[in-house]
Protein backbone atom coordinates (compact mmCIF):
# COMPACT_ATOMS: atom_id res chain seq x y z
CA UNK A 1 0.00 0.00 0.00
CA UNK A 2 1.25 4.01 -0.70
CA UNK A 3 1.62 5.82 2.13
CA UNK A 4 -0.64 8.36 0.83
CA UNK A 5 -3.26 5.63 1.28
CA UNK A 6 -2.54 5.18 4.63
CA UNK A 7 -4.62 5.56 7.82
CA UNK A 8 -3.60 7.63 10.76
CA UNK A 9 -2.58 6.81 13.81
CA UNK A 10 -1.29 3.39 12.57
CA UNK A 11 2.36 2.24 12.75
CA UNK A 12 4.05 1.08 9.06
CA UNK A 13 7.10 -0.41 8.18
CA UNK A 14 8.41 0.94 5.08
CA UNK A 15 8.39 -1.67 2.13
CA UNK A 16 10.04 0.21 -0.87
CA UNK A 17 10.64 3.11 -2.63
CA UNK A 18 8.90 3.78 -5.85
CA UNK A 19 10.27 6.74 -7.57
CA UNK A 20 10.77 7.89 -11.04
CA UNK A 21 14.43 9.12 -10.82
CA UNK A 22 17.28 9.01 -8.79
CA UNK A 23 16.84 12.01 -7.48
CA UNK A 24 13.53 11.78 -5.77
CA UNK A 25 15.09 8.54 -4.31
CA UNK A 26 18.22 10.63 -2.94
CA UNK A 27 15.43 12.95 -1.89
CA UNK A 28 12.91 10.84 -0.10
CA UNK A 29 16.00 8.60 1.32
CA UNK A 30 17.38 11.87 3.05
CA UNK A 31 14.31 12.39 5.14
CA UNK A 32 14.69 9.16 6.72
CA UNK A 33 12.31 6.96 4.86
CA UNK A 34 14.56 4.10 4.20
CA UNK A 35 13.06 0.76 3.40
CA UNK A 36 12.98 -1.12 6.62
CA UNK A 37 12.41 1.63 8.81
CA UNK A 38 9.29 1.42 11.09
CA UNK A 39 6.72 5.13 10.63
CA UNK A 40 3.69 6.30 12.38
CA UNK A 41 1.43 8.53 10.20
CA UNK A 42 0.06 10.89 12.67
CA UNK A 43 -1.89 12.60 10.72
CA UNK A 44 -3.16 12.25 6.57
CA UNK A 45 -4.56 15.61 5.30
CA UNK A 46 -3.55 17.88 4.11
CA UNK A 47 -0.28 16.58 4.73
CA UNK A 48 0.84 13.49 5.55
CA UNK A 49 2.79 14.05 9.17
CA UNK A 50 4.95 10.96 10.13
CA UNK A 51 6.93 10.04 12.99
CA UNK A 52 10.50 8.35 11.99
CA UNK A 53 12.93 7.88 14.62
CA UNK A 54 12.52 10.52 17.12
CA UNK A 55 11.64 13.31 14.35
CA UNK A 56 8.70 14.41 12.63
CA UNK A 57 8.27 15.27 9.04
CA UNK A 58 5.68 16.78 6.91
CA UNK A 59 5.22 15.58 3.27
CA UNK A 60 3.00 15.78 0.37
CA UNK A 61 0.86 13.43 -1.26
CA UNK A 62 2.80 13.30 -4.48
CA UNK A 63 5.89 12.36 -1.69
CA UNK A 64 4.00 9.90 0.14
CA UNK A 65 2.63 8.20 -3.32
CA UNK A 66 6.24 7.19 -3.82
CA UNK A 67 6.81 5.29 -0.40
CA UNK A 68 5.24 1.86 0.04
CA UNK A 69 3.99 0.92 3.28
CA UNK A 70 3.00 -2.56 5.13
CA UNK A 71 1.42 -2.91 8.40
Amino acid sequence: MKLSDAVANNTYIISSLSCDNHSDTLRISALGFIPGSKIKLLQSSPYKICVIGSGKIAISDNMADMINVEK
